[in-house]
């Protein structure tokens, strides 16, 4: 790679010349910036970054926080095609993705507080939004730019995107009632995901607008794994009336429960009906297809690097100072959206009726 000062010398010209060429000044000739920039581009120029980002203020790099761990599942088939979204809208703002793993076990604020003070991103985006997310807090009360993969219950006036869960269970109550369906049953994963306390309260919702009575023991809280699914399909079947149907909010979930159906020979689609609320490309090669809800995942990824961009636009002020000041600035409002959602067709409903 040559520098600027490799670039000057073969010029023949001066550094301060070469810098204003390529960044546009009005004070230098066409002439001169176009032969700046044939030879930039001829001797494969490249800026010092750091140089850059020190004078400008700004990195032009974007991270994501990803939870790491044996039993962590975010990256994924799903979670890829988020990222690519995001890359792709970011690059038209000529901002690079970096990813930075926080470890199993680990504080936190661990990784989120050493990128954010050490100054090395422009903006983030946190992932797996808790309920109740102290991240979410951390980073308004920092004034560090970001947007959240996910609602919750922290924070002000802050960015982010999520799929549409309530719909997606509204939907699937609806089908499996107008198939005769009257005892429905909810599995999801042990955890404060708010995504899980969004599916439960719809369930409970959808649910009391039929009349329905919530069953015990038909909510089965299970580890994010097959051995959890399992399990929680052994406690359902156990109940002296068992559920019909079965809303599964963690396709993983789904193969062990799939599993345990088996081994009582029952068949889903026949004797029992399934419609999963999350995507997971694993789980569609069960026998009969798994009935899933989806959504455009890159679309996602894209609506999420505007949500960014949106707060990054946004003027850097404590809470307290932003709404005065908002107007008067011409501050972008924090983008909000939730992303539909459509029923991949699977075997998996069939035409199951209630015994």
């Amino acid at each position: 790679m040559t520098g600027i000062r490799e670039l000057a010398r073969h010029l023949d010209i001066s550094i301060g010349t070469v810098s204003r060429a390529l960044n546009d000044k009005a004070d230098v000739n066409p002439e001169t910036r176009e032969r700046v920039r044939e030879a930039a581009a001829r001797l494969g120029y490249s800026p010092n970054q750091s140089g850059r980002s020190l004078r400008r203020g700004k990195t032009d790099l974007v991270g994501v926080i990803v939870p790491t761990g044996q039993d962590q599942t975010l990256i994924n088939p799903v979670f890829l095609s988020v990222l690519d979204g995001l890359r792709r809208r970011l690059s038209e703002q000529r901002l690079d993705l970096a990813i930075f793993l926080h470890g199993h076990g680990e504080e936190l604020f661990g990784s989120l507080r050493r990128v954010t003070e050490r100054g090395l991103v422009d903006g983030l985006i946190i992932s797996e939004t808790q309920h109740v997310d102290p991240r979410i807090d951390y980073l308004i009360e920092r004034r560090q730019p970001f947007a959240a993969f996910g609602r919750s219950l922290s924070g002000g006036d802050h960015a982010w995107v999520d799929p549409d869960f309530a719909k997606a269970v509204e939907s699937s109550i609806e089908i499996l009632y107008g198939l005769g369906h009257r005892r429905i049953a909810l599995m999801l994963p042990v955890g404060e995901t708010n995504y899980l306390h969004l599916i439960f309260d719809a369930y409970l919702n959808a649910m009391q607008k039929r009349g329905l009575l919530l069953e015990s023991g038909f909510v089965q809280r299970r580890a994010a794994a097959e051995s959890g699914g399992y399990a929680a399909g052994e406690a359902l079947l156990a109940i002296r009336e068992r559920p019909t149907a079965i809303l599964v909010s963690d396709a993983i979930q789904s193969l062990g429960l799939y599993r345990r159906l088996n081994d009582t020979g029952l068949q889903p689609g026949r004797d029992v009906s399934l419609i999963g609320i999350l995507p997971e490309e694993r789980a569609q090669i069960l026998s009969p297809a798994l009935a899933t809800f989806q959504t455009d995942w890159t679309a996602i990824g894209v609506r999420l690097g505007e949500a960014l961009i949106s707060a990054m636009a946004r003027p850097s002020l404590a809470p307290a100072e932003r709404a005065k000041a908002s107007s008067a600035l011409g501050a972008v409002p924090a983008i909000q959206t939730i992303m539909p959602v459509a029923l991949r067709a699977g075997e998996s409903i069939g035409n199951a009726a209630p015994p």
